[in-house]
């Protein structure tokens, strides 16, 4: 492969060019949701506003030149999601923002995909209302849309779009005309992953120690917490369970960096002990890459293979390091894993060993008292569960084994920390930018006394975080930083506007799920309706019950934005229900439950749905909300 056939392009360059790229027909369709576009644009206009003087690199595009009806088109073979997503973009700015002087060439085609053609066509037109549309395609162009009205402010976006043009590069590799595609793409599928950003951080923090015993209790540490997936105890073996956890497993019994250390290597002061280490370890890149890193006392990986995968975490390994690291500082730190190296400079020994300690500590809390989807039987669910030392009989023996139970023994105090936690969690599904993630694991660091968390204090916590986000956030006049809330003293914000929630598609999520929180607490205080079934899903589209473009038969109402009007409803129900009548979205849920709270009751009242019963049902939600009495 020669220079000229790699060659790195702004976007405006790129989409500048008469070149055509093409989708082959064995690539998958469009398929980034909501998160990754969101994330896309949110990566760009973070770097926009904090970075501007550098370039923001978007990935690679990897193609094979051929010629189609005497045209030269590019097959791509890697990036199409990217390139996709960065055409409809284009497609935003050019139709939303008329300001822009920048028109683009419409590069895209699928092969043999003649929805996806048609839309991205329909798309660049800004004709997004028709029929018959690819729904992933549709979505992203709405998700940007309605991501970039809410700054509403022409100099922001306007340095967004200079900044996406000039500054946003990609990478185009041509693979040369005698390759055997087929053979790349197997050796693409099997290739080796590269070196991730948090073994690197590993790295550069062991070199900060100087003592033995330190490296090696800190990359204990490391490795154990680094499985978001399974319990922190599973780290270590039953005896040292016991020395870390509480004979039952179920605490976190030290207090510092030294006394984990003490416990891992208990004759760490007998000159004579088998124990103690007579080599030097200095652990490089190098080292980690080839196993080197000892651990001590941790599981074979026998053992680690017998444990079954039944539960997945909220976030990766990445974004947990920066939340610790938060905490640690307590000042701003970006929770955007891309800055992951850069966020831990200027580190000294002092520092590794106070981060370890919480590092191990935060996990425990992580593991005890944030939800987890949990699969078992062939089911999935919300669970907010403890693990705990299970002792059985085999045989002549006993057996030690970890079983897992409610975090809380009152039922219903677990079933409500549960449900204000999936709640935030569903507000903002992304691996990053977890900010209430951030306050609740302060707050759990602050009030671990005595081993235990106290259940009405988190409780009262989990619902004030959920009202300064409310009031303080999302329906502030001058809305305060998420740092501001999480780790200063405040005072919930009467200075609202409550116009806010009558912008249709605009309204916060979080809003609407705060708002379902509230209902199901009271309802389950007067029992009004069977509201037993509800859980917080990933329901996020915002839908107009009334349609905003209703089916032949029926007329347009002038209040169609107003907050009772809305709700929200998972993406492929709102593609599948968008203008029918409120009546005939009643029919569709009859045999199924529904998507809110708030949906439920406004089905309630669906025959005879209106502007009044819009107006009705808007008074009493803000009542619910406490935003008229």
């Amino acid at each position: 492969m020669d220079n000229k056939d790699i060659n790195e392009f702004s976007i405006e360059e790129l989409f500048s060019q008469e070149t055509n790229y093409l989708i082959p027909i064995y690539q998958r369709n469009y398929a980034w949701t909501k998160t990754e576009v969101e994330q896309l644009v949110m990566d760009i206009l973070d770097f926009s506003e904090k970075k501007s003087t550098q370039n923001y690199y978007i990935g690679s595009l990897i193609v094979f030149e051929k010629e189609v009806n005497n045209k030269r088109v590019f097959e791509t073979i890697d990036g199409q999601q990217r390139l996709t997503t960065i055409s409809i973009l284009l497609s935003v700015l050019k139709n939303e923002y008329k300001d822009s002087d920048f028109i683009f060439n419409r590069l895209l085609n699928y092969e043999s995909r003649e929805i996806s053609t048609r839309t991205l066509h329909q798309i660049y037109n800004g004709n997004i209302e028709i029929e018959n549309l690819n729904p992933s395609m549709e979505n992203a162009y709405k998700t940007i849309r309605d991501y970039l009205k809410k700054f509403n402010d022409s100099s922001k976006i306007k340095n967004f779009k200079i900044y996406l043009l000039n500054s946003v590069k990609i990478l185009r590799v041509k693979v040369p005309k005698d390759t055997d595609l087929n053979h790349y793409f197997e050796i693409m599928n099997n290739r080796g992953e590269q070196l991730e950003k948090h073994e690197v951080l590993k790295a550069r923090m062991l070199e900060k120690l100087t003592n033995d015993y330190d490296k090696k209790t800190f990359n204990h540490i490391w490795e154990t917490c680094s499985d978001m997936y399974r319990y922190v105890q599973y780290g270590f073996l039953s005896d040292l369970r016991d020395e870390i956890f509480g004979n039952e497993w179920s605490e976190f019994i030290c207090r510092d960096f030294d006394e984990i250390k003490n416990k891992l290597f208990t004759n760490i002061n007998n000159e004579n002990s088998k124990d103690k280490s007579s080599n030097k370890y200095s652990f490089t890149i190098d080292d980690i890459l080839e196993g080197k890193c000892e651990n001590i006392g941790n599981m074979t990986n026998k053992d680690r293979n017998d444990i079954p995968d039944r539960f997945t975490s909220p976030i990766n390994f990445q974004n947990f390091l920066l939340h610790v690291l938060k905490i640690t500082h307590n000042k701003n730190i970006s929770l955007d894993d891309k800055s992951l190296l850069e966020s831990f400079e200027n580190i000294d020994e002092d520092f590794v060993k106070k981060f370890g300690f919480n590092l191990l500590k935060i996990k425990y809390l992580f593991d005890n008292y944030i939800i987890k989807r949990e699969y078992t039987s062939n089911t999935d669910r919300w669970s907010l569960q403890q693990a705990y030392k299970y002792t059985y009989e085999n045989g002549n023996r006993k057996q030690e084994n970890i079983q897992y139970k409610n975090r809380f023994e009152n039922e219903d105090e677990n079933k409500k920390v549960l449900m204000l936690i999936s709640m935030f969690h569903v507000s903002n599904p992304s691996q990053v930018y977890k900010y209430w993630l951030t306050g609740v694991l302060n707050y759990l660091n602050k009030d671990f006394k005595d081993f235990k968390i106290d259940i009405e204090g988190y409780i009262n916590y989990l619902e004030k975080l959920a009202k300064y986000f409310f009031r303080n956030r999302y329906l502030a006049n001058e809305p305060q930083s998420f740092d501001e809330i999480i780790f200063n003293n405040l005072n919930i914000n009467d200075n609202i506007d409550v116009s806010k929630l009558n912008q249709g598609t605009l309204v916060e999520h979080f809003i609407f799920n705060y708002l379902d929180y509230l209902l199901w607490k009271l309802n389950r205080e007067n029992n009004k309706y069977n509201f037993e079934y509800f859980n917080f899903s990933f329901s996020n589209s915002v839908e107009h019950f009334y349609p905003q473009n209703p089916i032949e038969g029926h007329k347009k109402i002038n209040n169609i934005d107003n907050f009772g009007n809305l709700c929200l409803i998972s993406v492929s129900k709102n593609a599948k229900l968008n203008n029918h009548p409120p009546k005939s979205k009643k029919e569709y849920y009859l045999n199924g439950k529904y998507d809110s709270l708030k949906q439920h009751i406004m089905m309630e009242k669906s025959d005879n749905w209106d502007e009044n019963s819009i107006e009705k049902h808007n008074s009493e939600m803000l009542e619910i909300l406490e935003l008229i009495k």
